[in-house]
């Protein structure tokens, strides 16, 4: 007769390849030879169920799982609130973390994390800032992933001074700013309009040793602002890029000579052209498209 150990190994290894019918097979079988799953069975179905979106069903089997006397623990509170943070189950997020404290659990800054990323990915950042607040009553500390969810989102709704400040708050609590943090950071300034912080930021990312942007970071923020007309930042951007060894590549020309043509500057978007062919890059179809539209939307 399998034991405990032998069927978890299953159920684990079914949910692992997204085989969930066949480890609810399994999961029946074992409850029916009367042997009691442990908390890495339940964790292993709930986790690969809220991985395919099936939040209700892991919802079902938790409460089942409360109803037979089995205690969650703080794993599966944050299996099943991440479930709910990704489907933007709010309500059922914050009544579900507040019915931890009444169960004897104890929130991490697992817990803590995903709900601050949850509000702060919707813009969210009167929630998010009451969660983190209450976090730190909580005496569990932030980390850098905890400060780099609110500097990013800040940064995407162009709270730049507030991202900064957060920051400072970072540092002067001993955490140091990853890769992640600088470059929501830098790509904020950047698309904002403050290439002189921008360049600040990467100077200090060199300085402590921290991998800089690379090409296809800055092909990112340039294809933004080519679309958005905004061709002259984009080219600062590619100036910033060059200063710090990048080598553009063909799709940093292209978003380049697409973000001239936007704007009716053909006589540009030819000299990109002559700038690519310059450093070596060989132009390609969508190179040759868009000049071909820029010219005849711009009847030249």
């Amino acid at each position: 007769m399998p034991n405990v150990v032998t069927y978890s190994l299953m159920v684990g290894g079914l949910c692992k390849v997204g085989a969930m019918d066949k480890a609810k097979l399994v999961l029946r079988h074992m409850v029916g030879n009367s042997v009691r799953p442990d908390m890495y069975t339940w964790n292993s179905f709930m986790g690969s169920l809220r991985k395919q979106g099936r939040s209700k069903e892991a919802t079902q089997l938790f409460d089942y799982m409360a109803a037979k006397g089995h205690k969650p623990d703080v794993v599966m509170y944050s299996t099943l609130l991440h479930g709910y943070a990704t489907e933007g189950c709010f309500t059922d997020m914050i009544n579900r973390f507040n019915s931890m404290e009444g169960n004897g659990i104890v929130a991490n800054s697992r817990v803590f994390n995903i709900l601050i990323d949850a509000y702060a990915k919707r813009g969210m950042m009167h929630e998010a800032m009451l969660i983190f607040t209450e976090m730190r009553e909580q005496r569990v500390s932030p980390d850098t992933f905890t400060y780099g969810i609110i500097i990013a989102a800040l940064c995407r709704m162009g709270r730049l001074s507030d991202a900064m400040e957060k920051l400072n708050e970072m540092v002067a609590t001993g955490l140091q700013p990853d890769e992640a943090v600088y470059y929501s950071l830098i790509q904020g300034f950047c698309t904002h309009d403050d290439l002189v912080k921008a360049k600040e930021l990467v100077s200090e990312m060199m300085t402590k040793g921290i991998p800089c942007p690379n090409i296809v970071f800055f092909n990112s923020v340039i294809a933004r602002l080519c679309k958005e007309g905004r061709v002259k930042d984009a080219h600062g951007i590619f100036d910033l890029a060059m200063n710090i060894g990048e080598r553009p590549n063909v799709i940093t020309f292209n978003s380049l000579i697409h973000g001239y043509s936007l704007v009716g500057k053909m006589a540009k978007a030819f000299g990109v052209l002559d700038d690519m062919e310059s450093v070596g890059i060989e132009p390609d179809v969508v190179t040759y498209t868009t000049l071909r539209h820029g010219y005849s939307r711009n009847r030249r």
